[in-house]
């Protein structure tokens, strides 16, 4: 066995004479700095026992760095599986899982109820696009360790060794790396670049309103027909004189005042449309039409008052009873008359006259309706209204309802006191009484449908010029399908009322309708926008693919590698990590050498001539001092 002569410290028995500023020389002994002895041990093969037993005994060993290679050694392990860069390519992996994920929740919420969604699409997205990024950077990371190691594996200089790290170290220097841009470069820009995919993911996700449309049930509690006797009462020997029943005048005031028509309890929970039973007037009618000539008519008298425009309305009683079935034989009805001129002509005052006369019957109406919470809007009863069934005359015991008889009740007086209130209209000509001929408008239904011509006050600068209707010229539109509308939404609310009378002869209520409508709700929905889905998916893979390339070479790695400054440290070789072998991965480094001091500082040598060396060095905390200010070190 050898032995290396052991050596003292450098500075061992020696003194540092620098000037002083007075030029004289000043001695500073040096505090000697032991260095450990270095041993080498080569062994040394004997046949003598006492040579094996030598042989065989553990040797002694005195310096840090003095371990051998068998004891310190790590195998050199390459290949595709043994290196395979799990962490890294498990968060390459998830970075797709983010982004398949984050496609999936806004193809699934789209169009979806937000309030069928405890979190809203945006909060899981940034959650997804969140985690992407920091997957992303993470297997970043990942690659820089590997493409830093096989580019030094494989030859490099120190300048592109530096400059992987330094492109990995900061998003400039990749970017303007110019000549020396590398995967690591690539890598590093698309990573950083990555960051605009979360506010164009945000954004491919905002909350719109629509209407949705759904059959539901709705429970209407409405007559369908009106009473016997429930809404007038005659008031003397004709049928004409008449009053109207506290219901009827309750909704002949709802019509007049166009109250809303509330029902409560429906379950329509926004706006509901369909179609409800409920009593209304049938109609039955005849029209004629011809040319008429007013000036002709007042001629043959000399002077005459003639309608152009007229309605009238009338009532008959039931008919007599019918014994054999013991009910009267024919229902009472309201008869409406009405008369209007158009095509006038200035010429013998003449015009086409049209009158139509329509029976009126109390009936079962289907009647669209609109419910919107709990308002009841009635739809065009004339042209989408049916009748379901008309309503018999009353029985034998009811003989004194709908007769001519002072103080008999009557199903549609109130009706017929209504429609007079309202509709009963007599517009006249009066021809040859005067000096012209003039016209009569005493009412609101013959002034209301007047076709009069559009208003245009652009050439009339004084009240003298204003249009006004004269007679013979005027004309008029037929007011029939208003005045069926008006008077059914007004057995429309008497049957509301009715609804807790008894039907007919049993005694009892009729049951509430629960009717199927369909429901139009104006809810909120989520909306996805596909562009900026796109684009941002566009960019996160495009991103996660140039980050790919930086894994390539990890199976000629031999062991897991780190960018750890020790780890580095120790493949350049620092003599402050002597001792483990130089294949030992970070971990080993850590536990073998974790507890040897070190600092960064000031270490003296020197070189020849005596003339004193000073360097900072990051090596053994008792060769170090602190670096002293405007001091160059070499």
């Amino acid at each position: 066995m050898s032995r290396r002569p052991e050596s003292s410290g450098l500075l061992e028995g020696m003194e540092i004479s620098p000037m002083s500023e007075l030029g004289r020389t000043l001695t500073i002994p040096r505090k000697p700095v032991a260095m450990e002895p270095i041993i080498e041990i080569y062994p040394v093969s004997s046949n003598s026992d006492d040579d094996s037993s030598r042989q065989n005994k553990p040797p002694e060993y005195r310096g840090a760095g003095d371990f051998p290679q068998s004891m310190n050694g790590n195998p050199w392990l390459p290949g595709f599986w043994r290196q395979f860069p799990l962490k890294g390519i498990s968060s390459l992996l998830g970075c797709v899982a983010c982004i398949i994920a984050s496609v999936v929740i806004l193809v699934v919420s789209d169009g979806q109820p937000t309030s069928s969604w405890s979190l809203s699409p945006t909060v899981y997205l940034a959650f997804l696009i969140s985690g992407t990024n920091m997957l992303a950077r993470y297997t970043f990371n990942e690659g820089v360790k590997i493409a830093w190691w096989y580019r030094a594996l494989r030859g490099s200089s120190v300048r592109d060794l530096r400059d992987h790290w330094s492109h990995a170290d900061g998003f400039w220097s990749a970017l303007f790396s110019g000549r020396r841009f590398n995967l690591v470069a690539l890598g590093s820009i698309a990573v950083t670049v990555m960051v605009i995919d979360q506010p164009l993911i945000q954004r491919s996700s905002s909350v719109i309103s629509i209407k949705t449309t759904s059959p539901t049930n709705v429970t209407i509690n409405i007559a369908r027909e009106i009473p016997w006797g429930f809404t007038g009462v005659q008031n003397g020997r004709s049928d004409a004189v008449q009053v109207m029943t506290q219901p009827m005048i309750a909704a002949f005031n709802d019509h007049n005042s166009q109250n809303a028509i509330v029902q409560s309890g429906t379950s329509c929970s926004d706006n509901c449309t369909g179609y409800v039973e409920a009593g209304g007037l049938a109609a039955r009618c005849n029209t004629t039409s011809g040319p008429i000539e007013y000036s002709w008519l007042g001629n043959q008298v000399g002077a005459f008052s003639y309608s152009p425009f007229n309605v009238n309305f009338s009532v008959i009683a039931a008919a007599a009873p019918s014994y054999p079935n013991g009910t009267f034989g024919t229902p009472a009805q309201l008869v409406m008359k009405v008369g209007y001129t158009n095509n006038s002509v200035n010429t013998n005052c003449a015009g086409v006259r049209t009158e139509t006369t329509c029976y009126l019957a109390s009936s079962t109406i289907r009647y669209p309706i609109n419910i919107t919470g709990d308002v009841i809007q009635i739809g065009d009863t004339v042209n989408q209204g049916t009748v379901q069934s008309f309503q018999p005359a009353p029985p034998m015991a009811n003989v004194g309802t709908d007769i001519e008889n002072d103080q008999a009740p009557w199903t549609l007086g109130g009706l017929f006191i209504a429609a007079n209130n309202l509709f009963a209209s007599n517009a006249t000509y009066n021809i040859g009484i005067t000096i012209s001929d003039t016209m009569d408008l005493p009412d609101t239904l013959s002034n209301q449908f007047l076709d009069f011509p559009p208003l245009d006050l652009s050439n009339a600068n004084s009240s003298y010029m204003l249009v006004s209707p004269h007679a013979c010229i005027s004309n008029w539109t037929d007011p029939t399908m208003y005045i069926l509308s008006q008077l059914n939404e007004i057995a429309f609310r008497v049957s509301l009322y009715a609804s807790s009378f008894p039907y007919r002869d049993t005694g009892a209520p009729s049951d509430p309708q629960v009717v199927t409508m369909q429901q139009v709700r104006t809810i909120n929905v989520f909306r996805s926008d596909y562009r900026f889905l796109i684009a941002s998916t566009v960019i996160t893979m495009v991103s996660v693919v140039l980050i790919t390339p930086m894994f390539l070479g990890w199976w000629e790695l031999g062991r897991r590698v780190t960018l750890n400054p020790i780890e580095i440290a120790k493949a350049f070789d620092a003599p402050s990590l002597n001792g483990p072998g130089s294949n030992a991965p970070l971990s080993q480094l850590g536990k073998s050498m974790g507890g040897r001091g070190l600092k960064y500082g000031e270490v003296e040598g020197f070189v020849a001539g005596s003339e004193t060396k000073r360097q900072l060095k990051l090596t053994n905390s008792v060769e170090v001092s602190a670096p002293r200010a405007g001091e160059v070190y070499i």
